[in-house]
């Protein structure tokens, strides 16, 4: 069901679907608050000129204590291994440029650059926001960067229906204040699945604290800056609740995910729930495969690193490169791999197996993979042994291969024991490229 239109004067500016359906049965209760007029634009802004910190919202200080102690100490430790690195080399060559231009110094580099990233995303991931009429600040390194409120385009909301908890998009364009890069507003909202090609914004949890009340300030001043009357604003020109973050779900309620992307509404069910229509989505192979490609390329660059910074001890040759690239041959054919098989258990099963769900369903089902792998290959430039990327990286073989396995449960309505043979199928295939990385490193 739609939501309705309201003014700015609720308590809680989502949840009001439920609350909307529930009010269809049930007399409205004249001593109810829950369409208290909540105070005008003006006197929310006057509060935050009273008390800045009420224009400042940040996740738990255990979060944040983690994550800003974690983030620089990956940075230093891949400095500091790089140093390790290079010093010996400087003085035992005696030629500076030589040593410079060499493979050892690119592997070093890929490291030091993996690192950054793997850092910059935890860091990103619980920023820090404050609310002026001057615009959203983000909290940065040096200092705030501000977006100008007619910039901020409509809310994208998700909400995670098991978990009580919401995930919100704030797109923007244009320049920011400073305008300096900032790719990690463009690189999130990809990554969760909330944007599309090129969007920018970024991305909360209702984790922050205060979340009602910042929600709250930011429609306001939307609201504010479009110029439009605040005595009643129809909140869904604000608003999206219906936005669908696929990857963001993934990693925060992984079973309604798995729902999601099983579910079939389009086709006629048997009294077992499974489709007996073959309607399955379109697949456009291209955007597919680009997409898969980018996800096989997350053990190649743990591997090349690896190889590389290895070449004082161990030359690098270019049968390293021939393997590099099977690694990636293997990694792209993982996907229609596991769709056929995934296809071969519906029909041994049910009688009819389906291949292009469970093709856009694996995309997603690696992604955490592709995060451990990369974490993995964050700790090895920190200068830590290969065992602890080998242990990242088969904790997400066993992650994707559980999240593959009940898939198939609900893709199909069958038990384990007959979904089984598709993720030990799984299984051994990306295993495979944890072998050959082993085998060549």
């Amino acid at each position: 069901m739609k939501i309705q239109s309201r003014s700015l004067g609720i308590t809680r500016i989502f949840g009001r679907r439920a609350r909307a359906d529930g009010a269809e049965n049930s007399a409205p209760d004249p001593t109810s608050t829950s369409d208290a007029p909540l105070p005008s634009i003006q006197s929310l802004a006057s509060e935050l000129q009273q008390s800045a910190l009420q224009g400042e919202f940040e996740y738990p200080q255990n979060w944040m204590l983690v994550v800003r102690t974690l983030a620089p100490l990956l940075v230093m430790l891949s400095l500091a291994h790089a140093g390790l690195v290079f010093i010996p080399l400087f003085f035992s060559q005696g030629d500076i440029l030589g040593s410079l231009l060499s493979w050892t110094t690119l592997g070093v580099v890929l490291g030091v650059a993996g690192a950054g990233l793997v850092a910059a995303l935890l860091l990103n991931l619980f920023p820090t926001i404050q609310i002026t009429g001057e615009g959203l600040g983000i909290s940065e390194l040096k200092g705030w960067r501000v977006i100008p409120w007619k910039q901020i385009g409509v809310l994208s909301v998700m909400e995670l229906h098991n978990r009580n908890r919401y995930v919100v998009l704030i797109p923007f364009t244009g320049m920011t204040k400073p305008p300096s890069p900032a790719p990690m507003l463009g690189l999130l909202p990809a990554l969760v699945g909330a944007s599309g090609r090129g969007g920018r914004g970024l991305v909360l949890t209702s984790d922050i604290k205060n979340f009602d009340r910042m929600l709250q300030l930011i429609v306001s001043y939307l609201v504010q800056a479009s110029g439009q009357s605040t005595a009643f604003v129809p909140l869904e020109a604000y608003v999206d609740e219906d936005a669908l973050m696929p990857i963001a779900q993934l990693f925060l309620d992984p079973e309604a995910e798995i729902a999601r992307m099983a579910s079939n509404s389009q086709g006629k069910a048997d009294p077992y729930g499974v489709s007996s229509l073959a309607n399955d989505p379109p697949i456009s192979w291209r955007p597919v495969l680009m997409r898969q490609l980018l996800i096989a390329l997350v053990p190649v660059f743990v591997l090349m690193t690896d190889v590389l910074s290895q070449d004082v001890e161990r030359a690098f040759v270019w049968q390293h490169i021939a393997w590099a690239v099977l690694m990636l041959v293997l990694g792209i054919v993982e996907l229609p791999f596991v769709g056929m098989l995934i296809r071969a258990v519906g029909d041994l099963t049910v009688g009819s197996g389906q291949f292009n769900r469970p093709i856009w369903a694996y995309l997603e089902l690696q992604l955490p993979r592709a995060v451990l792998i990369l974490a993995g290959g964050a700790l090895l430039a920190a200068g830590l042994p290969a065992f602890f990327t080998a242990t990242l990286w088969l904790a997400g073989i066993a992650l994707t291969t559980y999240l593959t396995l009940r898939f198939v449960e609900r893709l199909y309505y069958v038990p384990t024991s007959h979904a089984l043979m598709a993720a030990i199928g799984a299984f051994i295939f990306q295993f495979l490229s944890l072998a050959l990385y082993f085998g060549v490193r």
